[in-house]
């Protein structure tokens, strides 16, 4: 049997719960290379739109097995960004260089939020790991918070201790808290008890679970309609001026984010020699029983 054969046979086992867990467990890049093959043809705009449907409405709690997170697997990983011609959208910060740590929000049918950070209104949009294209960078997730965790303030990589309550904002697991209700009460304690979930890939069976802690404390927390409400992913930094290496499946905005959103896609198209990522009007829910809308419009393009 050739490599790319059995990869595919370990994916489709572990999908249905038939490998243990250590051998389940997203590592490297060359492991996940079943996941790429499965994905190596380039989405159209309104193929983009029903992925990203599909991927929010979808609420299972592992992607089959105690050491898959649900993140590897549905849900809409976004990054917030502010069009400048001083950098690349698509590029960590300078505080994110220097921290290792880059923030996303999660957003998904069982964690909605109504807001970006500092009201921005565009960004782009990750694949979940097990979808992402061939040839592009598996990017990992480090931790996880139910709301804002104010990670530009964290020890590195955002994911440690915040400096106004350094004993009870270290990593959950570590001052003993590994649930969503132990997660609320810390913060009930202090408004900045705000502990980050460990979801890397070296927690193996115990990744899946922290994650849908998270996931439990936000709604438990009733955390939609504030500013900070919504889930915050810390991803590990990846290098400066690799668009095309990058697992990014749309530019998207909000109300009044078309303007940047489409700075963004000119700018990728001209950075990579002519690779097009479609624009996405996302619309947020504005009440805990309405759905995030994903809308793809040929008008919104510019490439």
């Amino acid at each position: 049997m050739n490599r790319n054969l059995a990869l595919i046979l370990m994916l489709v086992l572990s999908l249905t719960g038939c490998l243990p867990p250590e051998q389940t467990q997203v590592k490297t890049d060359n492991e996940i290379g079943v996941a790429s093959a499965l994905s190596s043809t380039a989405q159209t705009g309104p193929q983009v739109a029903a992925d990203l449907t599909a991927h929010y409405n979808d609420v299972r709690v592992n992607c089959g097995s105690a050491s898959m997170p649900a993140f590897l697997c549905r849900g809409i990983m976004l990054r917030s960004t502010v069009p400048s011609t001083a950098y690349k959208a698509w590029n960590p910060s300078p505080h994110s260089q220097t921290s290792g740590g880059v923030s996303f929000s999660y957003l998904s049918k069982d964690s909605k939020f109504t807001g970006l950070v500092f009201n921005q209104k565009n960004g782009f949009i990750f694949y979940p790991v097990l979808s992402r294209p061939s040839g592009t960078r598996q990017i990992e997730v480090l931790c996880s918070f139910p709301r804002d965790g104010a990670t530009q303030l964290r020890m590195a990589p955002g994911c440690g201790a915040h400096p106004y309550t350094p004993d009870r904002s270290r990593r959950c697991q570590t001052i003993g808290i590994t649930t969503a209700e132990g997660w609320l009460a810390n913060r009930r304690e202090n408004i900045w008890n705000v502990c980050s979930f460990d979801v890397r890939d070296a927690m193996n069976h115990l990744a899946a679970d922290s994650f849908y802690q998270t996931i439990r404390a936000h709604q438990l927390g009733n955390f939609f309609a504030g500013q900070h409400d919504y889930i915050e992913l810390v991803l590990a930094t990846w290098p400066q001026n690799i668009p095309k290496e990058l697992p990014m499946q749309a530019f998207f905005y909000l109300d009044g984010g078309l303007a940047g959103a489409q700075y963004d896609q000119k700018d990728f198209y001209d950075s990579t020699g002519g690779k097009v990522l479609p624009i996405i009007k996302i619309n947020l829910p504005r009440t805990a029983n309405a759905d995030a809308q994903f809308i793809y419009n040929q008008a919104d393009q510019v490439k």
